[in-house]
């Protein structure tokens, strides 16, 4: 599924908020926010006035404390849109279980099997 209209179906409404999964290859965001997992940007006419959405993804040149940084978002990474009429997350694309997935599976794995039955006298 291509996220492209669905962003600019959120534009044609007003700012986009995007969770975006900084994981993803490709994402290309200021070195102090890659130490979260997941970040939130706000993107429209007003934050973002030279950003631009094509089927690769999204570039938009944000300001970070007074500098500006050339971020791009790959589609694969943005996990959810929101505005003020609609949510919709993504999360169950291949990056977000790969990021997510991978850690619970080891958890799981690594535990034993506690019965279901008990009984009581």
């Amino acid at each position: 599924m291509s996220k492209l209209p669905v962003f600019k179906w959120f534009m044609d409404k007003g700012d986009v908020l995007i969770s975006v999964s900084t994981n993803v290859s490709g994402v290309d965001i200021p070195a102090h926010l890659r130490k979260q997992e997941i970040v939130d940007f706000v993107l429209g006419a007003t934050p973002t006035p030279k950003m631009s959405a094509n089927d690769d993804g999204i570039e938009a040149a944000m300001r970070f404390a007074g500098d500006v940084y050339p971020c791009h978002f790959p589609w694969d990474s943005v996990l959810q849109m929101s505005g003020h009429d609609a949510v919709i997350q993504f999360r169950n694309n291949s990056h977000a279980e790969e990021a997510h997935g991978s850690a619970a599976r080891k958890k799981n794995v690594q535990k034993k099997a506690k019965p279901n039955l008990r009984l009581v006298k």
